[in-house]
């Protein structure tokens, strides 16, 4: 079995300090780590921290101020609507060139506890990668000759029932590397469903907190630090692993780097526009000879 890969897990405090540090981010950002979770103590079962960031508005910060750091955003149907949620994770898979993803949880630790289930939470799952293949990028022509910019008949309904009913199209086209890597933590994942990864229990990544020996028949280690230790701890430790003889994953989308098949598409829905016509106003003129 080859060498597991290796993962990082920041809690609020992490995020923090590794976004107002320039040395930390360019050390983080050198490691050939697989990829980070921005804030897993959101739907880890840990207490709230005395303080965090939003796990989006970090992604967006890494994706503008890194070059090859890979990083899963955290959420959870309890804060998050799918649609809101779809926008953002479309967006910084744009930024990042795909070096993002999404981590799906059942319950937000910073958030009011109703109506977390894995149920709800899966049906956000759905949503999220139906909305975000829902405005194919391919349908993205440009073309000069026609004026035709964006075949729209392409884009299609979601048309999705369930705990979050949504007629979409999203009003974002997918990334060009394509759909977002979607991540779950913990048991409760439906399969066959959008989850194109699990971490933490039943899953092929297995969670270690910092100063623990990892395993070394995992396919992938997240090590986790807890919020009592710093990310100059958790970095210096990932650094010794990757010596050591943990798998070093090189610069890349993140769903290449992680040798995950492009997800299926829905079976094709209602076109949300008619077939583009030529657009003589769009056109590029012809030069007169």
């Amino acid at each position: 079995m080859p060498a597991p890969y290796l993962a990082l897990g920041l809690a609020g405090p992490h995020l923090v300090e590794l976004t107002s540090s320039p040395g930390l981010l360019a050390r983080w950002d050198a490691l050939p780590a697989a990829f980070t979770v921005l804030g897993l103590d959101r739907v880890d079962g840990s207490a709230p921290a005395g303080q965090t960031l939003d796990s989006s508005a970090v992604g967006a910060a890494l994706a503008g101020r890194t070059t090859r750091g890979r990083f899963l955003i955290v959420a959870s149907p309890q804060r998050d609507h799918p649609y809101n949620l779809a926008r953002r994770v479309a967006s910084l898979g744009h930024l990042s060139r795909g070096r993002s993803g999404l981590l799906v949880g059942v319950r937000d630790a910073y958030a009011a506890p109703e109506r977390a289930t894995p149920a709800r939470a899966n049906d956000a799952a759905r949503a999220v990668r139906a909305l975000e293949q829902s405005w194919p990028y391919d349908s993205i022509v440009g073309n000069r000759e026609t004026g035709i910019l964006v075949r729209s008949n392409e884009i299609v309904h979601v048309d999705l029932g369930g705990e979050f009913p949504i007629a979409g199209p999203l009003n974002a086209p997918e990334p060009p590397t394509g759909a977002s890597v979607i991540a779950w933590y913990g048991p409760g994942a439906v399969s066959p469903g959008p989850v194109d990864l699990v971490i933490g229990e039943g899953g092929s990544v297995a969670v270690t907190p910092l100063g623990e020996t990892p395993p070394r028949d995992a396919a992938g280690v997240l090590l986790r630090a807890a919020p009592g230790q710093t990310a100059d701890e958790l970095l210096t430790a990932a650094e010794e692993l990757l010596a050591e003889g943990f798998r070093p994953v090189g610069a890349g989308p993140l769903r290449a780097a992680l040798g995950l098949a492009a997800p299926p598409r829905r079976a094709a829905g209602r076109a949300a526009f008619p077939v583009p016509q030529p657009n003589p106003s769009l056109s590029t003129p012809r030069s007169r000879s």
